[in-house]
């Protein structure tokens, strides 16, 4: 009778030591998912459009002074590196909302996501289309500088001739290109930081959203 009494309480001990490794192996993992943070990319306004490719949909940081802050609505920003040709667009998220232009020549550091805008025959005969109608050119069709600052659309007021050889000009980059389209790279912003180099204080999101 003891043996089977040592033999059961043997086995009860054994499964209980298997329950609770078995908990804490679980609660091992639930920490370790708990704890597992995003990666964030820095980059540089020199080498984005070289990296952008292999960075779509993925979060970058990146620093640079501000360009050019689209007027209607703020809904467009250039950065670009002092003393170099390049330069970056950047747009808003919903939480972001817009960009202020007074921001223009005052450096920022942007948090947000590769976005991948490709314009291929199809896309050219739209914007043709719309030339035709007479439709609103306030939207763009890609990064400026591939056509020298000269290829976004014009706004309401566009010069047709002027559209018709924007359109005719990245049809002809097609056609140079063994892709069958061209793809221009930008960041949609999710978090910004600006510095304001007369005083070097910094006005970020947070603050933003405190002062609307």
């Amino acid at each position: 009778m003891k043996k089977r009494i040592v033999t059961l309480t043997a086995i009860v001990f054994l499964l209980s030591a298997c329950t609770n490794n078995a908990e804490k192996k679980e609660s091992k993992n639930t920490n370790e998912e708990t704890v597992m943070v995003e990666e964030i990319v820095p980059v540089n306004v020199i080498t984005f459009e070289e990296q952008a490719e292999d960075l779509v949909g993925k979060k970058v940081v990146i620093t640079g002074t501000v360009d050019h802050v689209c007027k209607h609505g703020g809904q467009k920003m250039f950065v670009i590196e002092t003393g170099s040709d390049a330069r970056v667009k950047v747009t808003p998220d919903e939480q972001v909302a817009a960009f202020k232009s007074e921001w223009e020549g005052q450096n920022i550091e942007l948090t947000g996501i590769v976005e991948e805008q490709r314009i291929d025959e199809d896309y050219l005969k739209e914007w043709e289309e719309e030339i035709m109608a007479d439709a609103d050119m306030g939207d763009d069709k890609g990064e400026g500088k591939h056509l020298g600052g000269n290829m976004e659309k014009g706004g309401s007021d566009a010069d047709k001739a002027e559209e018709m050889e924007k359109v005719n000009n990245l049809r002809q980059q097609i056609a140079e290109t063994e892709k069958g389209y061209l793809s221009f790279f930008s960041i949609l912003c999710t978090d910004y930081k600006v510095i304001d180099t007369d005083t070097e204080e910094t006005e970020d999101t947070e603050e933003t959203e405190g002062e609307e």
